[in-house]
Formats: structure tokens, C-alpha cells, sequence
């Protein structure tokens, strides 16, 4: 092994034979060196045996508390240090103009030399030494905008637009928040605003890192720290985290601008939420990246960070040799190649052998790779990181493996609308875990009480066990999936999933786990798989929501982007589109104030308002004699409702139809509950569709004889429903009417509660359908039901960020003023963080008895219990439900004997006869 091998790690930069890393974000060896190139909480984590440079150090021991002391080494000297083996070699860390302090590290070794940039600019920065990159043989450079696009604007221009912007802020009595990091990009922005005259207030942790950018002997002008309202009327430097903090809200008006180099993407300013976006950048741009190589003259460039394969692709293609590095790869990076003669200045070198080879084609489709992508992802705490590490792996894919792949980040193993459930459930999954571990159920248990997640616990139980099986590939994956959703009976899945987790190695098997669980847990929430593949293959992301919503499969809609087909993507009968949304109002006046600014003016009147039915979602496709009826979810709901399939085919024109499905006791409607009992059976039962009746109140019409409507105004396609009518029964049309004041809200309000409905919809009439968004087009107003105080009997450990708290609360009802407890619901939100953990001890400190992960526990805990109604339910001991129960508030001022009783729960349920109670105090955990 070379003196200057490198091996990239999740933990950052090692040279093993030097005992030295660069960057290390975890604990390491205490014996050896960790360089920190910065003092921006990403490079940091290391402990023990820490250089830098002096800034970073004062930084660091800023910044933690238990950074222990840091061994300065002052700019340009040339420090001669001692490997393990004995080897000496030399390191001198140069400025990289990133921020203050911010270093390039220097080794020589061997007759070998490497230059680690971390991050660096090129472009001078008024809060930071001036970059002096050196020539080395190998060179290992951050490529954060590797991307021809990423040119930024002279600074000067960019800086100009941000005082104008400030100036125009302040001069309509607002005050500007300006967004930027607070170590650098803040100091760099005030060092700006120095000839703009503007009164300038810095967040307390802003003002703390400026303090001490001025002992290390920086310069600024006059500022004040943003305290109570202090900063009302000024120009307030701000980290983009905490942008709607309290602390803020005193500012009064206030308009924002986000300062990031990410502003040269279009829709940088709705990402932040900011009213402006500046491309100011503390990195280097594309034209930087490529002076650093020509000022290096490196014989080996590696690339990490950002868009790392694409500027490698790139340097290939002018000569050099490159190469972009991945510590998921855990690839061993040599640096021992014969010296070649220099090439002369300003000449690129002729391409030499590569050193190290490109990844083969199967390490792209192997299903270690995927984990390696998922365990990076989760890893990043940056949403730009990880949009950018998952675009890298999105672009690497062959169409087949796209396919399936982008439906596995999302969560399942298939696309909800493939309505092919797996069928994979715990006990089979704990089943063949235990089989392949070779560990029993107790053991099992054990180790998932620890985690409180399958893939965690799958993970942990083969930790150190080797497969004896060639690699799995990500086909391999996907067909046997396939063959286990096909098979009869858990016998013959468990026969079929059993080899396949076999072949797993730990990091594997976890995420193999996580798509059986339908939640891979990696943070990918909010539409950062649409973003990473709009990044991955150059289209809009709002073109890839678009197409995903039309088609409803993730899959589909990443080939077509891969291709450059979404332009054709179009609504298509018989395949379900998600449905469009309403946004909740607490009260007719909001309803009306929200309407009066958010609705376009029509001819008519400003809103519309329906009945909210308390149903099911349902859209109606028909074409010809084929008809299809599909969930709020996309399943497939034909089967349930014959009667409403064969009323569709004597409709006059082939349509799509969205409305709510209900239960019907004549024209009036019955609670959701009672239209479940129509759903989940394979056959048709004939005599239920006697028993419980339904009806399709239709509201909306997305797609007439062959033409989609779905950017048509809402108005005009409720014209061509119209003409559709009368529906054959058990269809009707929804009733609509105008609203011109809150009074009209208020009275349409009541008369829909009358008719046993929710509330009400009100709709913009000018607004076109878009699907799968809950907009402000239409609101709701839904019927406010009374709270129940109830007493907690039991807890469990909650999931994924929750998954070491009790956060999952069990609770009763009394079953008369000196009665049993009997339980009627189950509520897992509401607290806040700090209540739950602060809760956790006193549970635990109270349990009686204990199953599994559920804890029964002393009856001393009152909530405030909202919910939407109650029902009838033989799950609990009281016999009822409560419908989406929240926590509203703890009652400590309550003690159990103050609780409500089930008498008091049976009259806001509406019933009269009593329900048996169970005799279980507690449910199966």
C-alpha cells in the first residue's frame, strides 16, 4: 500500500499508513490526526488529535464544547510529521477561501504529494483569507456546482441587487431578513454592507461568530444584536434554519431574501420561501472548478461532493485524468504512479491510464449499491445533499431498474396503483428473519425492543455474518418480489423470501427489510425523489409532479424523464389520478378572508360552497361498458359497488367522475363506518348491497368523450357536468351555492350539518383540478365536535425519531362515576417532543405489567382527546371509537376521577341502546 493511500469512509478522508484524516465527522482512533479543513458543523464531529488552522480552531472550540484543544498550524509552514510505521512526511495547509480560516491540506510523502481542497473559492471574499491553491500529484477537490450551469454573476452585480433589494424593504417601512449561513456567508454579506449606510441587526448566533471574527482582527460596520424588537426596520442577517423562529416574529412586516449559490435554479426562492434569491456562494462556480485543476496540474484528479461524476466525466473529456469519489464505495484510492513529464503551462496533460477503473456496469445494479445510496441518503442533513446524492445514483440506472427502483424510495415494494399487495406481514417477516439470523423469537424481540424498527433489527442480527452466495441484484430483488405477491399462502412466501434475505449482508438486508415494511425511513419525505430525478435527467420538478400525479407510478414517470417523454403525459381513462385537496378553516370568517385574498374574481359569485359528505372519495372512470370506481388511495374499489358500475354505464358520454361514495338509510346519509362493511370482500355479497345502500354524490368532471378538463376553470366544468344530468341513479349531482359574505358561509354551515353532513367545501369557481394537491382553490369547514377527558392506561414506543420515547398513548373512558376504566381509543399526536420525553420517565417509572413494546401503566395521566366522531367498535372495552383522535392538551389540573364517562361518550356518539363492552381492560399490544 502507497504511503498516500486514500480511503474514502463514511466518517471522511483516511490515509491509513499516515494515520491521519481530513475531515473526519465521527469519532476515530485517538491516535491519529484529524485535519479539519472548517468550522461549518458538516466537516465536524472528530474528537481527540485535532489541526487547523488558528481561525478554524478558535471556531471549533466556539462552536463544541467538548472540542478539547486544537494544534494550530500557521498558514505556509511546512510541518514535518511521523507516520505509525515510521514513514515521515509533511503537511502545510494553505488558505482555500471558503470562509475565514478555512484550509487546503498540503502532503507530501514518498516522493508523492496530495492536495485536499475541502471546500474553496477562488473568487475574492471580504471575510476570508484569499485562496492559494498549490500544484501536487494527486488532487482531491469539492465539486458542489460541478455543473456547466453553475456560473455565478460577478459578485459586485449580485451584491448591488441585494442593497437595492434591502433599500426598497426599508423604505416601505419593512424590515429585510436576509438568509445566510452564520459562519461566513453572514460576515461576508455585513463586510458588503459597509458603504450601503444601512442599520444592520445580526442574530445572536450571527453576532456571536462576527464577535469573534473581530478578535481574530476583522473589520465590519456598525451592527446591533437582534433582541425583543430591535431589529424592526432593519436589515437583519439571519441562518436560513431558524427563519420563522419566535425571535423573528417581532420584526413586524417583513420581506426575505435567501443569499445561496443554489439561487441560478429557478425555484430556489419558493424552496427557502423567500420573496427574493441572490446567487451568492461561498464555493467555487464550474469556471473555478476548472482553474483549480489548471492551477494544480494534478496527474490524478478525485471529486467528491455535489455534482462529483459529472465535472469527473467532464475532465475526462479535456485530458485529465479524473475520477469521482464515493465513501459509500469504500473504494481503496492509490496514489503510486510513475511521474510523468510536466506539461507546460497552461497545457492541459495528454489522458494517462487510468489508476483507478470505472465501477463495472453490475455495480450499478447491484442491490448493495441501492443500500450504499439509502445509507448515505439517510446519513445527509442537508435536503440539497441528499436530493444531489440520490440524482447522482437515479442517473446511473438502466430504464428497467429505474423503474422499479424509484418506486422502492418511495416506501413499498410496487406503486399504489398497481394494487398488488405483497402480503408480507410480521409475523412471516420475523419468521424468515429468524430462519436466515439464526437467532429465536425471544432473541428477535429483544433486539427490536432496542430499536423499534424491522430493518434495524434485521441489521443488528446479521452484523458479522457473510452470506456464501454470489451479489444481489437489484433484478434479482425485484422479480422475487413479484413472485412472492403472486404465491398462496405464507408457506410458499416464506419459501420464496427466505433465499432471498439469505443473500443479504447486513446493510442490505436493512434496507431489503424497509421496502417488505412500505417505509424506507431515510428522510425522502416532501418530494425529494421527484427532485432528484428532475436533477438526475434535466427537466422542471414541476413537470415530474405533474406526470407522477397524472400516472400515479413513480416507476413509469423516472423512464419517461430518462427518456424526455413527460411532455406527452396526460390524464388517461381507467387509470386513477390522486385527488385534489381542500386546506382546513377553523370558522366561517377565516373561510371568507382566506377566499376574499386567495379566490380570482369571476362573473359570479367569489365562492362556491358544497356539502362535505362524511363518505368515501371515489372516482368514477367509465369508457364504453368498461367502468372502474378507485379509492382516495388508488385501489380498486369495483368490486364492492356493483350497483354504482352498472348506473355508470348508462351514463350518456364516456367521462371521469369525482365524487364521494356514501351510505344511504334513503336520502339520508349514514356514518363512514357503516360503508366500510361494503369494502375488503372478494365476492359481491348481493343481500349487502340491500342492507347498506349507497350513493355517488358526483362534484366534478375531469375528463369528458376523450378530452381532458383539468385546466379548465371549475366553473366551466361543473357546466359540462351539468349536461350530463339527470344521473342515473344511485348518482346525483352535489348541490352548490354562492357565497358573497361569511354570513352565507355561516348559514350554509348549519343546513349542511342539519343534513347529517361533515361541513362544507368551498371552492374557487376560476380554479382548474390539480391533482394530489391541497391548495387554497378549495377549503374546508368541517362540523367541530366536543372533547373527551380521558385517563392514559397504557404506552408504547413510537417509531422512527420517536422510537426511544413512549409516544404512543393507550386511553379509557369511565364506565360510571365510580366504575372501571374501559379503554376507547389510541393517539400518537398532539404533544409536542418535549411533553413526550418528559412523559417517558413517568410511565416507565409506573408500569404494572408489560407485553412486548406495550406498557400498562398506572391510570394518573388526563388528555384533552379531540376527534372527528364516534363510533361503534368492538376493538375496545367501552364498545366505541373515536375517529381521528388527537391529543389536544395534557390536564394536569385532572385527575382520573374528573375524566368523562362512557355515558357522556355514548350521547355525543349518538346512541341509544347500549353497546356490550368488552371484558379486556387493555388491547393485544
Amino acid at each position: 500500500m502507497s504511503v498516500l493511500t486514500l480511503v474514502p469512509t463514511r466518517r471522511g478522508l483516511h490515509l491509513p499508513r499516515l494515520g491521519l484524516w481530513l475531515d473526519a465527522r465521527d469519532p476515530v482512533d485517538p491516535t491519529e490526526l484529524v485535519v479539519v479543513s472548517h468550522a461549518h458543523t458538516d466537516h465536524l464531529g472528530a474528537r481527540g488529535r485535532l489541526l487547523a488552522s488558528r481561525p478554524t480552531a478558535v471556531f471549533l472550540q466556539a462552536r463544541l464544547r467538548e472540542a478539547g484543544p486544537v494544534e494550530v498550524l500557521p498558514w505556509g509552514e511546512r510541518r514535518s510529521l511521523t507516520a505509525p510505521d515510521g514513514t515521515p512526511f509533511h503537511l502545510t495547509l494553505r488558505p482555500a477561501g471558503h470562509i475565514l480560516g478555512s484550509a487546503m491540506a498540503h502532503l507530501e510523502a514518498g516522493g508523492q504529494s496530495l492536495l485536499s481542497t475541502g471546500d474553496f473559492k477562488l473568487r475574492p471574499n471580504r471575510a476570508a483569507e484569499p485562496c492559494t491553491p498549490h500544484p501536487a500529484d494527486l488532487l482531491v477537490m469539492e465539486t458542489t456546482f460541478g455543473r456547466p450551469e453553475y456560473r455565478f454573476p460577478p459578485t459586485e452585480e449580485v451584491m448591488a441587487g441585494v442593497i437595492r433589494f434591502c433599500r426598497e424593504t426599508l423604505g416601505e417601512g419593512q424590515t429585510a431578513l436576509l438568509l445566510g449561513y452564520a459562519l461566513g456567508k453572514c460576515q461576508e454579506i455585513l463586510a458588503w454592507l459597509a458603504d450601503a449606510g444601512l442599520p444592520v441587526a445580526l442574530h445572536p448566533e450571527v453576532y456571536r461568530l462576527t464577535r469573534l471574527y473581530e478578535q481574530l482582527g476583522w473589520q465590519f460596520p456598525p451592527y446591533a444584536r437582534l433582541e425583543g424588537d430591535a431589529g424592526r426596520g432593519c436589515v437583519v442577517l439571519c441562518p436560513p434554519g431558524v427563519a420563522r423562529a419566535p425571535l423573528l416574529r417581532q420584526l413586524g412586516p417583513v420581506r426575505t431574501a435567501v443569499l445561496t449559490g443554489w439561487a441560478l435554479n429557478p425555484h430556489c426562492r419558493f424552496q427557502y420561501g423567500a420573496d427574493a434569491a441572490f446567487p451568492v456562494s461561498d464555493h467555487a462556480d464550474f469556471p473555478e472548478l476548472l482553474e483549480l485543476v489548471e492551477r494544480v496540474a494534478p496527474r490524478q484528479v478525485l471529486t467528491v461532493h455535489g455534482f462529483a461524476a459529472d465535472f469527473a466525466a467532464c475532465l475526462r473529456e479535456r485530458g485529465w485524468e479524473a475520477r469521482a469519489l464515493s465513501g459509500a464505495e469504500q473504494l481503496t484510492l492509490p496514489l503510486a504512479l510513475p511521474r510523468p513529464t510536466p506539461p507546460a503551462p497552461g497545457r492541459r496533460p495528454p489522458p494517462p491510464a487510468p489508476a483507478v477503473p470505472e465501477p463495472e456496469p453490475s455495480t450499478v445494479t447491484a442491490f448493495a449499491a441501492f443500500a450504499r445510496t439509502c445509507a448515505a441518503v439517510a446519513a445527509c442533513t442537508s435536503r440539497r445533499d441528499k436530493v444531489t446524492r440520490l440524482a447522482a445514483y437515479l442517473r446511473s440506472l438502466p430504464p428497467d431498474l429505474l423503474s422499479r427502483v424509484a418506486v422502492w424510495l418511495g416506501g413499498p415494494p410496487f406503486a399504489p396503483i398497481e394494487s398488488r399487495p405483497l402480503q408480507v406481514g410480521g409475523a412471516l417477516r420475523r419468521r424468515a428473519l429468524c430462519a436466515v439470523t439464526g437467532v429465536d423469537e425471544a432473541t428477535f424481540r429483544q433486539v427490536y425492543l432496542r430499536h423499534s424498527d424491522t430493518g434495524e433489527t434485521a441489521a443488528e442480527l446479521r452484523q458479522g455474518q457473510t452470506p456464501d452466495a454470489p451479489p444481489l441484484e437489484c433484478g434479482e430483488v425485484a422479480h422475487t418480489l413479484e413472485r412472492i405477491a403472486a404465491a398462496r399462502g405464507p408457506a410458499a412466501r416464506c419459501a420464496l423470501l427466505e433465499p432471498l434475505l439469505a443473500r443479504c449482508h447486513a446493510g442490505e438486508l436493512k434496507y431489503l427489510i424497509k421496502i417488505l415494511t412500505g417505509d424506507l425511513r431515510i428522510g425522502l419525505k416532501g418530494g425529494l425523489v421527484e427532485e432528484a430525478l428532475a436533477e438526475a435527467f434535466g427537466v422542471e420538478p414541476e413537470a415530474i409532479r405533474r406526470a407522477h400525479l397524472l400516472r400515479g407510478h413513480p416507476g413509469e414517470v423516472a423512464v419517461l424523464a430518462q427518456r424526455g417523454e413527460l411532455a406527452g403525459v396526460d390524464l388517461e381513462p381507467l387509470r386513477p389520478v390522486l385527488c385534489m385537496l381542500a386546506s382546513p378553516e377553523p370558522n366561517a370568517a377565516a373561510v371568507w378572508a382566506r377566499a376574499r385574498a386567495e379566490f380570482a374574481a369571476g362573473p359570479e359569485a367569489p365562492a362556491w360552497v358544497e356539502d362535505k359528505d362524511d363518505g368515501l372519495r371515489c372516482q368514477l372512470h367509465r369508457v364504453g361498458a368498461r367502468v372502474a370506481l378507485f379509492s382516495r388511495d388508488l385501489k380498486d374499489l369495483t368490486a364492492a359497488f356493483p350497483e354504482v358500475v352498472e348506473a355508470a354505464r348508462r351514463l350518456p358520454a364516456d367521462v371521469i367522475l369525482d365524487g364521494e361514495l356514501l351510505a344511504l338509510d334513503g336520502d339520508r346519509p349514514l356514518p363512514s363506518a357503516t360503508l366500510q362493511r361494503r369494502l375488503g370482500r372478494r365476492e359481491t355479497d348481493l343481500l349487502l348491497g340491500a342492507e347498506v345502500p349507497v350513493g355517488l354524490v358526483v362534484f366534478d368532471l375531469l375528463w369528458c368523450a376523450g378530452e381532458s378538463l383539468l385546466d379548465r376553470p371549475l366553473r366551466e366544468r361543473r357546466g359540462r357536468l351539468e349536461t350530463l344530468a339527470p344521473l342515473p341513479a344511485p348518482l346525483r349531482l352535489a348541490r352548490h351555492t354562492p357565497a358573497t359574505s361569511p354570513e352565507d358561509i355561516e348559514a350554509a354551515f348549519g343546513a349542511a350539518r342539519a343534513r347529517d353532513n361533515e361541513g362544507l367545501i368551498i371552492k374557487n369557481p376560476a380554479s382548474p383540478y390539480t391533482p394530489g394537491r391541497r391548495g387554497l382553490a378549495w377549503l374546508k369547514l368541517k362540523k367541530a365536535c366536543a372533547t373527551l377527558d380521558c385517563v392514559v392506561v397504557g404506552a408504547e414506543y413510537g417509531h422512527g425519531k420517536r422510537r426511544a420515547v413512549l409516544s404512543d398513548y393507550t386511553f379509557a373512558v369511565r364506565e360510571g362515576p365510580h366504575g372501571r376504566l374501559l379503554t376507547i381509543g389510541k393517539a400518537y399526536s398532539g404533544l409536542s417532543d418535549e411533553e413526550i420525553a418528559r412523559l417517558t420517565p413517568h410511565f416507565l417509572s409506573r408500569v404494572i405489567r408489560q407485553r412486548g413494546r406495550y406498557h400498562e401503566v398506572e391510570p394518573d395521566v388526563v388528555i384533552e382527546v379531540a376527534f372527528d366522531h364516534i363510533q361503534p367498535s368492538a376493538r375496545h372495552a367501552s364498545g366505541l371509537a373515536l375517529r381521528f383522535p388527537r391529543i389536544a392538551r395534557l390536564r394536569p389540573d385532572k385527575t382520573v376521577a374528573d375524566i368523562d364517562t362512557l355515558a357522556t361518550a355514548r350521547r355525543l356518539a349518538g346512541l341509544e341502546a347500549p353497546v356490550p363492552a368488552a371484558a379486556s381492560l387493555t388491547p393485544a399490544p
